[in-house]
């Protein structure tokens, strides 16, 4: 088959390995300024290079030029794995093929960006991802495929990552080579359980702990933002600046202490005043110095010790 493959990140170099190994002709669109170094994440333009794949990288894929180069590729599927770029009207009828996309969460829920973060901030108890034909309608199309992954009390963003990572490269080594019978088991998408979340809606650079939040609201907010190594929740202690690593997934008792005020510490970590009731810190890192353990930051705080 001719494939266009779409994307970024580990799923779409995995994605690129079994299309190359099965013998599929690819064109690789990498993500504008995907310059081939790998960071925390591979490059699929390197990875392109690496199984001889031809690659390009358009600055805006939905450009007059940039389209008609990938329509003269004459594919027989496109798909998409966490690119950056939303596709056009113009786009697809040029293309002329079956548009796919693998999208992170268990569509009609979590359209748009971060939904593995929404998914923990809402108290979802699974996320996933699902494999749907690409429309107008950003993730609005028709299902053809969902796998789903649990979501236990004290995951993290980056673990409920890595496992919907795990389960979307399996659905597409299932799916491919995406024959016309699979493409036809089509569900629409019921309205009625959609949300979208744009760019912007979930903030990640406000990492200080909004510590006056209800306990099990703020719980689930501090694992939605713990994404090594994109960012981790922080609050201040004296002139220190540390992280948490990991909380615990049970909410305390109810507290008259003002919010952020260190009730206990122990072994267990450290359980804090949030607005209503109690929460537990079970792991924390100092990004100062990351050879001191959690222990050893639990047992320099004081009782009573006031969190910023």
């Amino acid at each position: 088959m001719r494939v266009i493959l779409c994307g970024k990140n580990a799923t779409a170099v995995r994605a690129l390995e079994i299309l190359v190994k099965r013998g599929d002709q690819v064109l690789v669109v990498a993500v504008h300024g995907d310059d081939g170094r790998d960071g925390w994440q591979p490059s699929l333009a390197a990875a392109a290079d690496r199984l001889g794949a031809a690659w390009v990288a358009p600055r805006r894929v939905n450009a007059p030029d940039a389209t008609a180069q990938l329509a003269a590729f004459s594919p027989d599927r496109l798909v998409s794995i966490q690119y950056d770029q939303i596709l056009r009207r113009e786009f697809f009828a040029a293309i002329g093929c079956p548009c796919l996309n693998l999208h992170f969460a268990l569509l009609p829920r979590h359209r748009g960006v971060a939904p593995i973060a929404w998914a923990l901030l809402e108290g979802d108890r699974e996320a996933g991802v699902t494999l749907h034909h690409m429309v107008v309608d950003i993730d609005g199309g028709d299902v053809i495929a969902q796998r789903a992954v649990p979501i236990a009390p004290e995951d993290t963003a980056r673990e409920v990552y890595d496992r919907v990572c795990d389960a979307s490269v399996r659905l597409f080594a299932e799916s491919h080579p995406f024959p016309d019978a699979l493409l036809a088991q089509r569900r629409a998408q019921d309205a009625r359980g959609a949300c979208y979340h744009r760019q912007g809606d979930f903030d990640f650079s406000q990492r200080r702990v909004p510590w006056k939040r209800p306990a099990e609201e703020l719980q689930r907010w501090l694992r939605a933002m713990i994404f090594p190594p994109m960012q981790r929740p922080e609050f201040t202690t004296g002139r220190r600046r540390l992280e948490v690593v990991r909380v615990a997934g049970a909410i305390g008792g109810p507290t008259s202490a003002p919010p952020g005020t260190v009730v206990a510490a122990s072994d267990a970590g450290l359980e804090v005043a949030a607005g209503d009731r109690t929460l537990w810190l079970r792991e924390l890192a100092d990004p100062a110095d990351a050879a001191r353990t959690s222990a050893e930051l639990v047992r320099s705080i004081e009782p009573c010790a006031q969190l910023g």
